[in-house]
């Protein structure tokens, strides 16, 4: 996919991102996705992502913001998962380290 194509359709998803349910969370999502990244276990990437992908469990917009993610490149916790430059992983993900079944 091109630059171009990418970049219009992150802009067309953002257009419906002001109806989501993180709307308004923006420095409690950002120290939050700090502790994510910053964590050296997948316990701890789950306790910070955790808040974060319970507020996404209740979005009415998830599919257009996990469209979103993946176009615009996105590196955080978007649509109840964590995303590396646009490619999904799960919420525990944390880089450099196999993944692992986390207990339910």
């Amino acid at each position: 996919m091109s630059s171009r194509s990418k970049e219009a359709l992150a802009q067309a998803a953002s257009v419906r991102l002001v109806a989501a349910a993180c709307a308004g969370q923006g420095e409690k999502w950002n120290q939050q996705e700090q502790l994510h990244s910053a964590a050296g276990s997948q316990a701890k990437a789950w306790a910070a992502a955790e808040p974060l992908v319970a507020v996404c469990a209740r979005c009415p917009i998830v599919t257009e913001c996990r469209m979103w993610a993946e176009a615009d490149d996105y590196t955080g916790i978007a649509a109840g998962s964590a995303w590396v430059k646009g490619v999904e992983k799960p919420a525990h993900w944390i880089p450099r380290h196999p993944m692992k079944k986390l207990a339910s």
